[in-house]
């Protein structure tokens, strides 16, 4: 039952959004190129969800993990929360687009989401609250995201396949 397949996979994915979550907000100096990380994996899993596994269930999910990260790292209601549910909604309406494209494409879709999530989500933090958006920190998320794209979309694949 193919359904059954998609449902395991959808849950596991949810599963790697807690966790990512988790260690994303994670505040602990010792610990702030694993946060990035997490935070960039975070972002790809999110995309990816709303690409391949997208259901109404989704707002809700992007609604509480942006929710939970504006108020875990900036302490106010906002910049996450926005993009979040911005880029769901402009991928689903684009949906019809780029349901026939190849791996490649879909890659590139995948990552320039991200890129511009990432710059909108700064943006916005320094417009409605003043915080120093700073490009040197949005480089390395892009370079964290050049580098950890592949084995990601590896494990992608190994999770869709999983029963």
């Amino acid at each position: 039952m193919p359904y059954r397949k998609f449902l395991k996979s959808f849950y596991i994915y949810n599963f790697l959004l807690i966790f990512l979550f988790s260690v994303s907000i994670n505040s602990l100096n010792a610990f702030y190129l694993i946060n990035i990380i997490s935070f960039v994996l975070f972002h790809f899993v999110i995309i990816y969800l709303s690409l391949y596994y997208y259901r109404k269930i989704i707002y809700l999910i992007f609604f509480i993990f942006g929710l939970g990260f504006d108020i875990f790292l900036i302490n106010q209601i906002g910049p996450h929360l926005i993009v979040f549910l911005l880029s769901l909604f402009l991928l689903s309406l684009t949906k019809r687009l780029y349901q026939n494209l190849d791996s490649i494409k879909i890659y590139f879709l995948i990552f320039s989401t991200i890129a511009m999530m990432l710059f909108l989500e700064m943006f916005l933090t320094k417009l409605f609250f003043g915080y120093n958006m700073n490009i040197d920190n949005y480089l390395k998320l892009i370079m964290i995201s050049i580098i950890v794209s592949f084995p990601v979309f590896f494990i992608f694949s190994k999770i869709d396949r999983f029963n």
